[in-house]
């Protein structure tokens, strides 16, 4: 999690920066650094599957995401990144408690489809990586010293992927700073997507291949809002 938001915190800077740099050069373009929140939906059929066999819970699909990234515009062209941390609902099972997390972070192109001095909107398409997390822990009140005992009280397991995002965002300016060439101030936007996974790697328990488990990847719909700066640069 915390090289996630190192991430996170770098594209943002990287993006207000390029997009100060395009205003200030009187260029069609602008930048945008921004923080993500909404829901995503991950397909668990393959997984929940082996878990009802083996006696467990379902996992819920439904998942809240929270995250951020930033774009450069030049011309009309978008390049930008995102990065994005996936928390499931944790679920009971007898004595044992079941949770799953994902995340996942893009570079992403886009083009800006339609603008006004106000409103971009706009395709995108990324290329990146993510992974999922399964854990599995027996409930209960325990001691430092029961936990030494018998360290066995839980599991996780992990397995990563390839990852392409597909999505629509619409960025509204709410304007702050203004003259004849540029425009800067808070964004507002929301973004609707979906992520497939064509390549899934195996899973893992503490770097140890664990074969013969279902096929999954961070594959499915999502929603979000997007809060943030920036500015946008007009063609005189």
């Amino acid at each position: 999690m915390c090289k996630r938001l190192i991430f996170i915190l770098l594209i943002m800077n990287l993006t207000f920066f390029f997009g100060k740099k395009l205003v200030a050069q009187n260029m069609n373009g602008g930048g945008a650094g921004y923080f993500m929140l909404g829901g995503n939906i991950i397909k668990l059929e393959n997984l929940n599957s082996e878990l009802e066999k083996n006696g467990y819970s379902k996992l819920e699909e439904n998942f809240f995401s929270l995250g951020g990234g930033g774009y450069g515009i030049i011309g009309k062209v978008i390049i930008g990144g995102e990065g994005h941390g996936l928390i499931g609902k944790e679920v009971t099972s007898g004595s044992y408690k079941t949770l799953i997390s994902a995340g996942y972070g893009f570079f992403n192109l886009g083009y800006i489809a339609y603008s006004n001095t106000n409103l971009n909107i706009y395709p995108l398409f990324g290329i990146g990586g993510g992974g999922i997390s399964l854990r599995i822990l027996e409930e209960g009140s325990l001691s430092f010293d029961e936990v030494l005992a018998n360290p066995k009280r839980g599991v996780e397991l992990s397995k990563g992927s390839l990852l392409l995002n597909l999505a629509i965002g619409g960025d509204y300016l709410l304007g702050l700073k203004e003259n004849e060439e540029a425009k800067g101030g808070f964004i507002l936007g929301v973004r609707l997507g979906y992520t497939i996974a064509p390549i899934n790697g195996n899973w893992e328990m503490k770097g140890i291949e664990i074969s013969g488990g279902p096929d999954l990847g961070v594959t499915g719909p999502y929603i979000r809002i997007q809060f943030g700066g920036g500015g946008f640069g007009f063609k005189r």
